[in-house]
């Protein structure tokens, strides 16, 4: 009998162990790219405006890496990050100050659904 609470107990506590995921680089790539959106959407400058978003976008393509990494597995996060990517990449094409303004605001909340995302699939 103790012998099979001890291999039971051995069991729940390795079964915990390989569940448990570390998504703090999709995190924090999530992060930058949140920091850069709002930047963006914060900027006076047509160029800075269109640098920033150029910079989340590089920083979405690594939270997605990241989420998708054996380590992370966060399909969320991969979501979030790739609309994110996309509404930069519109704004960093648009040729209208609204619009890019408008996208930059769309990217940074996906930027901050892809932290949301991350942060959960670590617990």
């Amino acid at each position: 009998m103790k012998t099979l609470i001890f291999i039971l107990t051995i069991s729940v506590l390795t079964g915990t162990t390989k569940s448990d995921r570390d998504c703090s680089n999709a995190y924090s790539s999530a992060d930058d790219a949140y920091s850069y959106c709002k930047k963006a959407y914060d900027s006076d400058s047509w160029d800075d405006t269109k640098s920033y978003l150029k910079k989340a976008m590089n920083s979405f393509e690594d939270a997605m890496t990241y989420a998708e990494e054996d380590d992370c597995k966060c399909d969320d996060a991969h979501t979030a990050a790739d609309d994110g990517y996309t509404y930069a990449k519109k704004g960093y094409n648009s040729s209208d100050w609204e619009e890019t303004k408008s996208y930059a605001k769309k990217a940074k909340s996906s930027a901050d659904d892809a932290m949301s995302y991350a942060n959960n699939c670590n617990d």
